[in-house]
């Protein structure tokens, strides 16, 4: 990466696929992001041609799950593996696939206004260490009376939820029963063996 490259990469505008009717991800190509909302579209790459941003915009679209985001961002980005934020809300997204811990640098992930039922969902996030900034609310996890303190359980390494600062307390707050009761049932039992 050039120095030139680098700058451009933490400084850039996102790249725009929102509002573009998408029903599934799959590789696409640079040529299709909007420029009409940012006044333009992120710089490109010596080397690929692909967008130097850290940042994709998939928000207000008709995805179900983001099964291939890896593709997807793979064929967009010059650098995919900076990917530090990633927008899907207001979607009619059910799963969170795992193909997004590909991305170790995300920082930011909205998933707000969407059709997320199980927090079972949330846990896939877990591995994302970097990650600081998520947000669920407009998703029927967020009607569940326990939903905040069992995604900051589930997610100790964020500071933010909803748009709302995680507070210290928060983080110090014993997780909620449901919490631990899923827990319990993702780890085997000792003296019990796995998948033969």
């Amino acid at each position: 990466m050039q120095i030139d490259e680098k700058r451009e990469l933490e400084t850039s505008k996102p790249a725009d696929f929102s509002f573009k009717k998408l029903k599934l991800l799959e590789a696409t190509g640079p040529e299709q992001a909007r420029a009409s909302r940012l006044g333009g579209v992120p710089e490109r790459g010596a080397q690929h041609k692909k967008f130097l941003t850290r940042s994709v915009w998939l928000n207000n679209n008709k995805l179900r799950n983001i099964r291939n985001v890896d593709a997807f961002v793979d064929s967009i980005l010059e650098f995919p593996e900076k990917l530090g934020w990633l927008d899907c809300s207001f979607n009619q997204i059910t799963e969170i696939h795992e193909s997004i811990l590909k991305f170790p640098e995300l920082k930011i992930v909205y998933f707000h206004g969407n059709c997320i039922e199980s927090l079972d969902q949330v846990r896939k996030l877990k591995n994302l260490k970097m990650l600081k900034t998520v947000t669920f609310h407009g998703n029927p996890i967020s009607n569940l009376s326990f939903y905040r303190s069992y995604i900051i359980s589930a997610l100790p390494q964020i500071d933010n939820l909803d748009f709302t600062p995680v507070l210290k307390n928060e983080k110090l707050a014993p997780a909620p029963s449901e919490y631990l009761k899923d827990s319990r049932a993702k780890t085997p039992r000792e003296g019990t063996k796995g998948d033969d």
